[in-house]
């Protein structure tokens, strides 16, 4: 998009946690947008598409943190040429047009790195004189610049939660300004809350994993983005709040993760009150999303979750209820060693506990060799396939498995590994 033809087509950015731009390609294709049109770049993938794949990309994908649309690009190697460069190469119409004129705030997310431009404050104060827009206290102030993961995604305070309308007055808009070899890009968010939230999750337990990492674990074998899966059943023995089964079920029943609701109702974006969004395509969306629902047969495909902790059992069915799918995740308060499972085999995903975060790593190792048991001969679930989170090697090892790592990305502050039995 550029600032001449604000309607489209968009220059589209899905970021994701870094480790996940794979999973996050497959999603896109399943949804229409080939391979051979994407650029992956380190925490998202980038691509050129209207309002249709703008909104069924933030309906639907399940590995995004958020939908970004590129609003201006250029170079500037000092904070003049930013000012004067920025005044033109910027479509501040597009983004005074998502504030909404009713004095909604525009907040900035600036990072930069080789690059001549480096105080990240001084770059917002800028390019906010660029495009005319009110400054806000700090702005500019000399600090440290700050560091981050390539494709983190962080949370902004007052940006739109999952029960609040995007366009709610006082929720501010994100624009996100990345200064990389000198050449400036800027970006606004199309989704509003940050994707993982998508709505059914109230109860958490102790060491909670968000609902876009939930999902790229389970799209390490198991399951498809199209909904497809590999074996008949899915058992979680460590589900805590419920968040792998509540995923697995969403994903193989094709419902989109933007309508994880009673009733399969749509969750607000952003971009939903932008002034120029087409008539009726959301409708045409979300008739098209709901369309492609399908039922669960447990004949065919079973979701099973067990902790031992009762506490969070409640809170797992719960979710599972908020979510819409309170009959397909069947749930039960279980120890490992009788954690409930059909009699045909299939896959165990889980995040066990880490001891980095909850316990010591000696306690733990007892555990993990448990699971391990578990499906080896003799196990209570031999033959069935095992997938799992895991951020500690050692306790890897006292699995007794061979194991191959499928996924690396972070968690909780903590590189953390999906790892399959081989």
């Amino acid at each position: 998009m550029t600032a001449s033809d604000p309607s489209g087509p968009f220059r589209l950015l899905a970021q994701c946690p870094p480790g996940l731009e794979p999973t996050l390609t497959r999603e896109l294709a399943a949804l229409g947008i080939p391979a051979p049109h994407q650029t992956p770049m380190a925490g998202g993938v980038m691509w050129n598409g209207g309002w249709e794949q703008l909104l069924r990309a933030n309906l639907h994908l399940r590995v995004a943190s958020r939908v970004l649309v590129e609003v201006g690009s250029f170079r500037a190697r000092a904070l003049g040429e930013l000012v004067r460069k920025g005044r033109v190469a910027v479509d501040w119409e597009r983004i005074r047009a998502a504030a909404g004129g009713d004095g909604r705030r525009i907040v900035f997310r600036v990072s930069a790195s080789r690059s001549r431009l480096y105080h990240e404050g001084a770059i917002e104060a800028r390019l906010r004189e660029a495009g005319e827009l009110p400054d806000v206290a700090g702005v500019g102030e000399e600090a440290e610049p700050r560091t981050r993961d390539p494709g983190e995604a962080e949370e902004f305070p007052g940006v739109a939660g999952p029960g609040d309308r995007a366009d709610a007055p006082g929720t501010p808009i994100l624009v996100v300004v990345r200064v990389h070899r000198d050449q400036v890009t800027v970006r606004l968010d199309t989704s509003g809350a940050h994707l993982h939230q998508r709505g059914y999750r109230q109860h958490v337990g102790t060491a909670p994993m968000r609902e876009t990492l939930a999902a790229g674990l389970l799209l390490q074998g198991p399951l498809e983005p199209d909904g497809g899966w590999s074996r008949p059943s899915l058992v979680d023995p460590f589900c805590g709040s419920g968040t792998i089964p509540i995923e697995a079920v969403l994903l193989a029943r094709r419902i989109p993760a933007g309508m994880a609701s009673v009733g399969f109702v749509p969750r607000d974006f952003a971009c939903l009150h932008w002034p120029d969004l087409p008539p009726d395509v959301w409708e045409m969306e979300v008739a098209r999303a709901r369309a492609g629902i399908r039922p669960l047969d447990p004949e065919r495909f079973a979701v099973f979750g067990s902790d031992r902790d009762a506490r969070v059992i409640e809170a797992a069915r719960a979710n599972a209820k908020r979510a819409g799918v309170p009959e397909e995740v069947h749930l039960a308060t279980a120890p490992l060693s009788k954690a409930p499972h059909p009699d045909d085999s299939g896959w165990i995903v889980t995040n066990p506990p880490f001891g980095t975060r909850l316990g010591a790593r000696k306690s733990l190792r007892p555990l993990y060799a448990a699971l391990g048991r578990s499906v080896q001969p003799g196990g209570r679930m031999v033959g069935w396939r095992l997938l799992y989170l895991s951020a500690d090697p050692v306790l890897d090892h006292a699995t007794g498995l061979p194991l191959e790592v499928r996924m690396t990305t972070r968690h909780g502050g903590l590189t953390v590994r999906a790892v399959a039995a081989r």
